[in-house]
């Protein structure tokens, strides 16, 4: 920690010539902090001569969303490094391209998505994404079924999931997903008009609670594949040809399902939130009917391309065995349920919100949306081995519509 320092607008210039050979002497430079996230700084520095531009992503020594008092260990920088590359590697360039790690800054200086957009943002915007489904379960099934016991040598694969332990990173998960929403107390946030109807709804539920309580554990303590672990709409760089994730520093060895639930639910709520927040008419429609069908692609497509790509790559002799990979793969999409109704609630009671439901305008709009997007979440734990296609997850959610 002796040379690290945060890095601000006025000097991530100069840091950036002095580690790498990027822009041109006759450079002139733009530079602004992006960073929308909890974290960390993210610095885009452009050169508004030539065109040319990176990003420049430091790791805190602490949660920017909370402030000194919740310390952070920096050296996550040094895993989503390690991921970026392994994932770059795995998926044919889904994730940016990474030009240089430093270790003492913990800094990363990688590949500007400037002709994207979050996809959050782009949602909320109507937009809509054909190559979406495709090219997101090409990333999940490669980075999912490629890093897990039945395609890696055993030894191999212990020895990765050691590599990226990850336990700082892991708690926020166990206690914001798993835990806090489920309690009174703790780093929850919510509105007044959710304070009884969180200790009904959630707190009261003991049949919920147990069902979040094996998800939890299956979380801590089944090292399946190596997920990304923030696979989410804030995570995601799109345009209408490409599909880029990024930040994966809360990756490590983990249920398979987490990665794909989190995209899962972050669809799901946008759904509800442009059903609150649009009137009627042929917008609205358009844009409810391209959230239900991607929902239902992403799930279909990531079991087939599974199954598919199972019997080109898989080497335990065991996972050869009739019926195996049926029940392998089922198995994650029952658990993908559980965990989508999980980041629902969440993400509506917990420390971290989305825009897609705190933005809503109309205060009772709000209102109702959010306490039907925790009533479904439920749904999707208490009735996730029922919840096993594309068209369930699709049922599922038009039987909820708020409007």
């Amino acid at each position: 920690m002796d040379k690290y320092y945060e890095l601000t607008e006025d000097k991530v210039v100069k840091y950036v010539n002095e580690k790498i050979d990027f822009f041109s002497d006759d450079a002139v430079y733009k530079c602004s902090e992006i960073g929308d996230g909890n974290l960390n700084l993210v610095f885009r520095v452009k050169d508004t001569k030539n065109n040319k531009s990176i990003i420049v992503k430091q790791a805190l020594p602490y949660v920017r969303a909370a402030g000194d008092d919740w310390p952070l260990d920096i050296g996550r920088g040094a895993i989503e490094n390690k991921i970026l590359k392994l994932e770059y590697e795995l998926t044919d360039g889904l994730v940016p391209k990474v030009y240089l790690f430093d270790d003492e800054m913990c800094c990363t200086i990688m590949e500007d998505l400037h002709d994207y957009i979050i996809m959050r943002y782009g949602l909320l915007n109507l937009e809509i994404y054909p190559n979406f489904a495709e090219q997101i379960t090409d990333f999940l099934v490669k980075t999912l079924l490629l890093t897990s016991d039945v395609v890696m040598e055993h030894k191999e694969k212990k020895n990765r999931v050691k590599e990226f332990i990850n336990p700082e990173l892991c708690e926020i998960t166990e206690e914001l997903v798993y835990t806090e929403p489920f309690n009174i107390g703790g780093r929850n946030d919510m509105e007044d008009f959710l304070v009884d109807f969180h200790k009904k709804e959630l707190v009261e539920d003991d049949e919920l609670r147990l069902e979040v309580a094996k998800l939890k554990f299956d979380f801590m303590n089944n090292a399946q594949a190596l997920l990304h672990g923030d696979v989410h709409t804030g995570s995601i760089f799109v345009n209408q040809k490409y599909t880029k994730v990024i930040d994966p520093e809360f990756a490590f060895y983990g249920p398979m399902a987490y990665d794909i639930g989190a995209l899962i639910a972050n669809l799901v709520m946008n759904y509800l939130s442009t059903d609150a927040r649009l009137e009627d008419g042929s917008a609205k429609d358009r844009h409810l009917n391209y959230l239900l069908k991607t929902m239902g692609e992403v799930i279909d497509l990531f079991k087939v391309k599974s199954l598919k790509l199972w019997d080109e790559v898989v080497t335990d002799q065991m996972a050869k065995v009739p019926g195996f990979k049926d029940w392998y793969i089922n198995d994650v999409i029952v658990n993908t349920a559980g965990v989508t109704g999980c980041e629902m609630i969440r993400r509506t009671v917990g420390f971290a919100h989305v825009k897609d439901l705190d933005g809503i305008p109309d205060d009772a709009k709000r209102e109702k949306t959010k306490k039907k997007n925790i009533l479904l979440a439920k749904e999707f734990i208490k009735n996730r081995h029922k919840i096993v296609t594309g068209k369930d997850y699709i049922k599922l959610v038009k039987e909820n519509r708020v409007y």
